[in-house]
């Protein structure tokens, strides 16, 4: 018997500097879209998080896509 996986859920998380603290450190805030279209290509979701950054007005840092799976074995 050998595991396989389905994929069940994907998201994406977009990080974002939102200026410094008292200290002088940079504040990093992250806001994640759930429940994208599992068979979401990378183009479209870097397309989506471009779009996002205009409406934030904010500099994305980083693009991460989190894709959840199931094991079982078969």
């Amino acid at each position: 018997m050998s595991a396989g996986s389905t994929l069940l859920q994907t998201s994406m998380i977009l990080k974002y500097k939102d200026g410094v603290d008292s200290s002088g450190r940079a504040i990093t805030k992250r806001q994640t879209f759930s429940n994208l279209k599992i068979d979401a290509v990378p183009q479209d979701l870097y397309d989506v998080a471009k779009e996002i950054e205009n409406l934030l007005g904010k500099t994305l840092s980083e693009i991460i896509r989190q894709d959840e799976s199931g094991i079982t074995n078969s």
